[in-house]
């Protein structure tokens, strides 16, 4: 029986040894001699690194492996390119050291997206008022698409986080007093912003969705606080089929939104006789209705209606 170790010289930083082994040593000796002499040589690798890391970039290995695979994101082969050694030899120094393997997507997801996309993402998907759907279409992609970046930047699914936000979102509602209670609240508010315009003098307080103003307009009062989602757009719908729109000058639609309240001052031969759909946030070229988002200067005088009616 024989042994023989051969030393090689062909690695530029470490010592490779290799081990040759007579093949009439019995298997479990040839095995524990493997294992040692790989021991031994991913010691003298340890240490020609730790020279050479501490001589070109001023620490030491440990701190090295923090800063690239933690703050740096790189794989195991991009450091294996820099100290010029084996990939197999960086997942083990870095596995001695307790550092988990690098998240790369951060990385690669910043150079497609730009510096502080990462950052970003997270902001617009933590705010509960935003969906996927709404991420997705800021950065140009689908909903699937963003669900599969949460995964990776956060590591566990959204479910989770959605059904947080419905949470906070029925939280909110509650808190608010998201009911007719509130709705009329809401309506007392309107009543009160006309009459600090001058224009109310003869309150009509039918159910509180009516009044008349000091120049003669009847107005109607409509509400809603659902949306409806229709493609990737969110609409407000208000039923209009019970009230006779031939009866007032304007309709006052109020589409109550979790941060803001917006209204719609629509004349009544612009309003429809049935179902209304508004768009809260639509510009004059998505809606018709665009125009009359607060637009209360309408109900001052006679003669700006006309002017919208011409439209």
């Amino acid at each position: 029986m024989s042994l023989f170790v051969i030393w090689d010289h062909s690695c530029v930083v470490s010592r490779r040894w290799i081990l040759v082994i007579d093949s009439f040593l019995p298997a479990f000796i040839r095995v524990e001699a493997s294992y040692y002499f790989e021991n031994v040589r991913f010691r003298v690798i340890k240490i020609k690194l730790e020279a050479y890391v501490k001589d070109r970039f001023g620490m030491d290995l440990h701190q090295f492996f923090r800063q690239k695979v933690v703050e740096e994101s790189l794989y195991d082969y991009e450091i294996a390119l820099i100290l010029n050694v084996s990939t197999t030899s960086v997942r083990k120094l870095r596995n001695t050291f307790g550092i988990k393997r690098a998240n790369g997507f951060s990385r690669r997801f910043e150079i497609i997206y730009g510096k502080g996309a990462v950052e970003k993402f997270q902001n617009m998907i933590d705010d509960q008022e935003n969906s996927l759907t709404d991420v997705g279409k800021h950065f140009h992609f689908t909903r699937e698409y963003a669900r599969q970046v949460y995964q990776k930047i956060y590591g566990y699914p959204y479910t989770e986080t959605h059904k947080r936000k419905q949470e906070l979102k029925r939280k909110e509602r509650l808190s608010n007093g998201n009911g007719a209670s509130n709705l009329n609240g809401k309506f007392k508010e309107l009543r009160e912003r006309i009459k600090s315009m001058g224009l109310l003098s003869n309150e009509e307080e039918r159910e509180g969705l009516y009044m008349t103003l000091s120049n003669g307009y009847k107005l109607a009062i409509r509400a809603t606080s659902t949306p409806v989602l229709i493609g990737k757009k969110q609409y407000y719908r208000i039923n209009n089929s019970k009230c006779a729109v031939r009866d007032f000058d304007f309709f006052i639609c109020l589409c109550k939104q979790y941060k803001e309240d917006i209204h719609f001052i629509i004349p009544s031969d612009i309003m429809p006789r049935s179902v209304l759909t508004l768009l809260p946030n639509a510009g004059p070229d998505q809606s018709k209705y665009a125009q009359f988002r607060e637009a209360w200067n309408l109900l001052q005088r006679k003669n700006q209606r006309n002017a919208f009616q011409s439209h």
